[in-house]
């Protein structure tokens, strides 16, 4: 007996923590401070949304803000009926909104269906309005779609991730965003500003925990693994089938128009391989802008990525395949027209392209 009436206690005390009323009222949540980047190497232009209701969006907002490629999660309410709801009125349960972590991401670096896999990962999706000692409806398990696209692909990975996970039935309601208004300030960045506060360290830190071991290679700082994404380096005989752009600058030499590649002005994330044969040629990371027209690299992938020739006249210096030995373009060493001191000059029709995993 004693230790139902403790349990319960316990269940008590973390809800009125997490319904607990700070002195701050004021429902005036900046979207544009939220818009900060947290990530490095994202394209804003390209930035993409997401809507999730997960439980407490202090949990929401904890989880999804430390992968890469999210630039920024705002708590909000979404859902209800209720005109500009504050928490207060929340937690009365009866104005049909739900606390939610609004995420603004890259697309080029993490995906629709990662953050879905994170979604159903962090949280129980099979219990109606409740996770854990957090319940109401306000707390339901929901994904808000921003488009067509996002409908389909949460429905899907409803069918497939999702059930593969948790054996009983997903209760996730898949609805269009609605009526959504952010959150008030002092529910911004609750966990990374409270991080002793007893519902943090109660439930948002082992939950964080678990994340973080499951998902480490898709956390901000962490090297993804991107070898699973290349493709075969292929042989004699079975190389790629080449267009005739293609085949007169690899096979014949050739050098393609300044500021004409697919590559020259490429900012995303990835390996760039050989168009021939596959062989990992050189990374985003080495990659710069010389101003000339052509993909430019301060260093190969690895040690026989790249191998070179001097031309017949002694003035230039080719690069091949280390595999294929095909043409890619030229190696320039200490010139000063950049603050590089090894330019590795290439035809985008060399080349191919593989994002960086997702």
């Amino acid at each position: 007996m004693m230790k139902s009436i403790i349990a319960a206690s316990l269940i008590i005390g973390l809800f009125l923590v997490a319904c607990a009323q700070p002195k701050s009222n004021n429902n005036t949540a900046s979207v544009k401070k939220k818009m900060t980047p947290k990530a490095v190497n994202v394209n804003l232009e390209n930035a993409e949304e997401a809507t999730f209701g997960a439980g407490c969006f202090w949990c929401i907002e904890a989880v999804f803000e430390e992968l890469r490629g999210v630039i920024s999660v705002e708590s909000g309410y979404s859902g209800g009926f209720t005109k500009n709801p504050t928490y207060k009125d929340i937690c009365t349960k009866k104005t049909g909104h739900v606390e939610v972590g609004r995420i603004v991401y890259d697309p080029d670096i993490i995906s629709f269906e990662t953050l879905l896999e994170v979604f159903w990962t962090t949280h129980n999706p099979t219990t109606k309005d409740r996770q854990g000692a957090d319940v109401g409806p306000q707390y339901r398990s929901v994904i808000y779609y921003h488009n067509d696209t996002q409908k389909e692909i949460a429905e899907e990975s409803m069918k497939t991730v999702a059930t593969e996970l948790w054996d009983d039935p997903i209760v996730t309601e898949i609805s269009p965003l609605i009526n959504y208004y952010p959150a008030e300030d002092y529910h911004q960045d609750y966990y990374a500003l409270n991080p002793n506060y007893g519902y943090c360290t109660a439930v948002i830190n082992p939950k964080m925990e678990k994340f973080r071991k499951r998902f480490a290679d898709k956390l901000k700082g962490a090297e993804p693994d991107q070898s699973s994404a290349l493709p075969p380096i292929l042989d004699e005989g079975e190389y790629n089938e080449l267009n005739d752009k293609e085949s007169y600058v690899i096979r014949q030499k050739g050098t393609e128009r300044a500021f004409s590649g697919a590559y020259h002005d490429n900012k995303k994330e990835g390996i760039y391989i050989c168009r021939q044969c596959n062989q990992p040629l050189f990374t985003s990371e080495d990659k710069f802008d010389s101003g000339t027209g052509w993909p430019s690299f301060d260093d190969i992938y690895e040690a026989g990525a790249v191998d070179e020739l001097r031309d017949a006249d002694g003035r230039r210096t080719e690069i091949v395949c280390g595999n294929c030995n095909g043409h890619l373009g030229h190696v320039f060493r200490g010139e000063r027209m950049t603050d590089k001191s090894t330019r590795h000059c290439v035809n985008s029709a060399s080349l191919d392209f593989v994002p960086m995993v997702q």
